[in-house]
């Protein structure tokens, strides 16, 4: 009777593993793609806010803001700007009766929008708006 001597893997035991490491491999990628997705979202999103704010802020500051504007900033967000007289709703709870009051002529309400757009296949839209007081001049 001979002695049999196993001296390493067999063809069906390779392949088996290799199989569980392909799979643990796609897992893995599936995830990282994942993360890196999500990561380049949110940075896009943090982006097109900071060009909102800074929309805004320029907007503030203006003696005249009334009216509209649009531009493109070099990495490509598309942003536009809107500006009219704040006109309450009068269904409004928060003014009903006399609660709005006339700032006797020397502030007017302002109703400030900021829209930001990017992306070429998938287009994110981001949208900031306010109410300021403004002085007439």
């Amino acid at each position: 009777m001979r002695e049999r001597y196993n001296r390493g893997f067999s063809l069906l035991e390779v392949i088996v593993a290799l199989s569980i490491l392909t799979i643990c491999v796609t897992v893995l990628m599936r995830v990282f793609s994942g993360a890196v997705l999500a990561t380049r979202t949110t940075s896009g999103y943090y982006t097109a806010l900071e060009v909102a704010e800074s929309r805004l802020a320029a907007l503030v500051v203006e003696r005249n803001p009334l009216g509209t504007g649009f531009g493109e900033t070099e990495e490509g967000y598309r942003w536009r700007t809107r500006v009219t007289e704040y006109i309450p709703d009068p269904d409004n709870l928060l003014f009903a009766g006399n609660a709005y009051v006339e700032f006797e002529n020397k502030f007017v309400p302002y109703y400030f929008q900021v829209e930001v757009e990017w992306g070429d296949r998938r287009a994110r839209h981001l949208e900031l708006s306010t109410i300021r007081l403004g002085t007439i001049e």
